[in-house]
């Protein structure tokens, strides 16, 4: 049962590396020295700042720099003591927070996990950076080299969690513990000290020397690890399909928002079910489990996820009573069947087109249930990403919001479990 999350910090919690390199630069520049392609610095990150000074100044002088001698030892020390004292001055000019990062520590804390920061970035500034964000609140450790130790060397995450035993009265070891990092030191040291892993593959690490190291668990960024929190904290362990799901990083809803749907259709009596968005027949595997009755059509446009479902609605013994169906929810003619429950959980940018072709498919009393309106808090708070093609989807969702709040013929309740669920009924017409 994970309960510790220990995060690194440059590619992981925040994208710096323009700033890094700009800092870098700046301080080749004071010292006469040749500036570096700013990706050419960002790929020598992740050591600490005496590797990424010495790489930055060998590649400036094309292999003639040598900190080995006395005079080199000299020179690295002055020139490493100026760019820590710039940096720190400047550590978040071009520097933003990966998308719903903010948001993920919030339901952590919400969740009563604790999280740690272990970076080899200095003290000062890692301490810095986490306050200009406002997320400092959320770490009950940072660890970083001034404590002795670095990664991948796995007495620093030792230390990490010996300090959080420390100072929140835990008894946490390796089992409960999961190291999230960039870059192979982060995996290394995660493997090392015998802990499950996760790796940011779109992190500023090299993804070649990362994905080497056999991380446990793939995802694009950290914020992803939110979907599959309620499953890394299960004791009894994850199922083959919830596997699979973290495997391959296909989202699934979270536990508190399907055991609520699940509640709702037994309370309601709910028989047949539509889903719009199948992914890997998760959810409509639990549907269909809440009674000997219900039935399930679900509909799927993604080849690879609808054999997959297919193969584990199989493997659950519902075939008989869950139907899925390959094509584009869109285009599909379901005719004049009626469902209970029209569950909508496919492309966020489609759902007023999703809502208003199958309402009339909506039996007299049922309800349409949508997922992720608040898509991991940035709905209500743009701000929490800076990334161009996120916000763009976040103002279709919050557009979507408006439109059910306005619906005349349809009045919704919204729910903040999960990430976020409306239900949806017709109004009752006075007569």
């Amino acid at each position: 049962m994970i309960s510790l999350y220990v995060f690194d910090m440059d590619g992981t919690l925040i994208d710096s590396g323009e700033d890094i390199a700009d800092c870098v630069n700046a301080t080749l520049s004071h010292f006469g020295y040749f500036n570096v392609p700013t990706q050419e610095l960002i790929s020598f990150t992740g050591d600490g700042a005496r590797a990424l000074i010495i790489r930055a100044l060998k590649s400036s002088t094309r292999g003639k720099f040598d900190e080995t001698t006395e005079s080199g030892k000299r020179k690295t020390e002055e020139i490493l003591a100026w760019y820590l004292s710039y940096y720190g001055e400047h550590p978040v000019t071009k520097t933003k927070t990966y998308a719903g990062i903010p948001e993920l520590l919030k339901v952590l804390s919400k969740k009563g996990k604790k999280c740690a920061l272990l970076t080899n970035k200095p003290e000062h500034v890692a301490r810095k950076i986490l306050d200009i964000f406002g997320i400092a609140g959320y770490f009950s450790a940072v660890v970083c080299p001034e404590s002795g130790f670095r990664k991948p060397d796995p007495r620093a995450l030792e230390m990490t969690v010996r300090k959080i035993n420390e100072s929140c009265g835990t008894k946490f070891g390796k089992e409960n513990t999961v190291m999230i990092g960039d870059s192979a030191v982060d995996i290394k040291c995660g493997k090392s000290f015998g802990c499950m892993t996760i790796a940011c593959r779109d992190g500023l690490g090299k993804r070649e020397e990362l994905l080497a190291e056999k991380p446990d668990l793939v995802f694009a960024v950290a914020s992803e690890v939110e979907k599959f929190i309620d499953l890394l904290s299960s004791e009894n362990g994850a199922t083959e399909i919830q596997k699979s799901a973290m495997e391959n990083n296909v989202p699934i809803m979270q536990d508190e928002g399907s055991d609520f749907i699940c509640d709702f259709i037994r309370k309601t009596g709910a028989r047949e079910i539509l889903e719009i968005g199948s992914a890997i027949g998760y959810s409509a595997i639990k549907f269909a489990r809440t009674a000997p009755e219900t039935r399930v059509t679900t509909i799927e446009i993604d080849d690879e996820r609808f054999e997959s479902a297919r193969k584990n609605i199989d493997a659950a013994g519902l075939s008989g009573r869950i139907e899925i169906i390959h094509a584009d929810a869109l285009e599909y003619e379901i005719g004049d069947r009626k469902f209970d429950v029209i569950f909508i959980d496919a492309a966020k940018a489609q759902y007023e087109r999703f809502f208003e072709k199958y309402k009339a498919n909506l039996s007299e009393g049922g309800a349409i249930i949508s997922d992720n309106l608040e898509f991991h808090g940035m709905v209500a708070d743009p701000s929490l990403t800076r990334n161009h093609s996120t916000l763009q989807l976040v103002k279709k969702i919050r557009r979507y919001v408006e439109f059910l709040k306005a619906n005349e013929e349809f009045t919704t309740e919204f729910i903040s479990l999960g990430d976020g669920i409306s239900i949806s009924r017709r109004r009752k017409i006075s007569l």
